[in-house]
């Protein structure tokens, strides 16, 4: 509840402060030119940081790892895009921030610190080895905590 209370009241008032201290400031055609120019100098680091972390990403995954930091990066830019794209000065700090990599490592270990005991991974596999041309049938689950149940042979 609070934190609509925060993105539909507290933001919003927020943002009209500032548009009215800087307009009063600058005036009013240099704050909206201010505004478009944050805007579009965001866009292009938006798609340049994201390229980054696709070529990452991608290196990740052909190394054969997880590409959590990645992902997460991801989401950072993806939301730094939306912030840059909202009219206004307070959301545009917000999304230049989360465009700045050493911001993001402080967010991702915050969120790790925060959340790292929280999360369950649960996976499944089954599949099929062949062994010396006999065909098996195997399946099992791996569980991050430490419930692991290990492959079996399924009889055909």
């Amino acid at each position: 509840m609070f934190v609509f209370f925060l993105i539909f009241v507290a933001l919003p008032l927020a943002e009209i402060y500032a548009l009215i201290k800087v307009g009063s400031w600058l005036g009013v055609f240099p704050t909206i030119a201010l505004l478009l120019l944050v805007s579009a100098v965001g866009a292009v680091m938006v798609k340049r940081e994201g390229l980054r972390v696709l070529r990452r990403m991608q290196e990740q995954v052909v190394a054969g790892n997880m590409p959590s930091n990645e992902i997460l990066d991801g989401v950072c830019l993806l939301l730094a895009g939306l912030l840059l794209v909202v009219p206004g000065f307070v959301t545009d700090v917000v999304g230049l921030l989360l465009l700045l990599p050493p911001f993001r490592l402080l967010l991702r270990s915050g969120l790790r610190r925060r959340n790292g005991k929280k999360i369950r991974v649960v996976a499944t596999y089954s599949g099929r080895i062949v062994d010396n041309g006999r065909v098996h049938d195997v399946h099992g689950t791996f569980d991050n905590r430490g419930h692991v149940t290990p492959p079996k042979e399924i009889e055909p």
